[in-house]
């Protein structure tokens, strides 16, 4: 029985009224993340600015806690990290692009593995719902900033 093809990445975007430094800055300052990430119960380290190779122990409200390692940070432009367990890979692109006097925020999510087409068939609903939730945030978090 042929394979079914991997799905394409579970993908949300959100323009923001801010610019894209400092939504960037939000992204990238662990710190900041209790501001836009409401998932997330606790990170180690819990501060500093996240730099390629760094790896960090983030536990979620639900569900066990992973390890979490930046890949690349594009300067003034998101970062890419991913996360690994039961043989499998999720990998997340948090982009940051320039558009008129704001910023467009893409959040991008793959699973790859024995089984990450199916599950990432099964978790993408409820994948687009958080990401939504939290570019919203995000895009909260950014235009308060400005606004101050």
């Amino acid at each position: 029985m042929p394979r079914a093809p991997h799905p394409p990445p579970i993908t949300s975007q959100r323009a923001v009224d801010a610019p894209p430094g400092v939504v960037h800055d939000l992204l990238t300052d662990v710190a900041a993340w209790a501001l836009w990430a409401p998932h997330v119960a606790s990170v180690v380290p819990d501060h500093g600015h996240v730099a390629p190779g760094w790896r960090l122990r983030v536990r979620p409200w639900f569900g066990p806690a992973t390890t979490m390692e930046v890949t690349e940070v594009l300067p003034g432009r998101g970062m890419r990290w991913r996360t690994r367990g039961a043989g499998h890979e999720l990998s997340y692109d948090q982009r940051v692009e320039a558009s008129g006097t704001g910023t467009i925020v893409t959040f991008t999510a793959s699973v790859t593995g024995p089984l990450g087409g199916l599950a990432q068939r099964v978790a993408a609903p409820l994948s687009a719902l958080g990401q939504r939730r939290r570019l919203a945030r995000l895009a909260a978090a950014a235009e308060h900033l400005v606004r101050r």
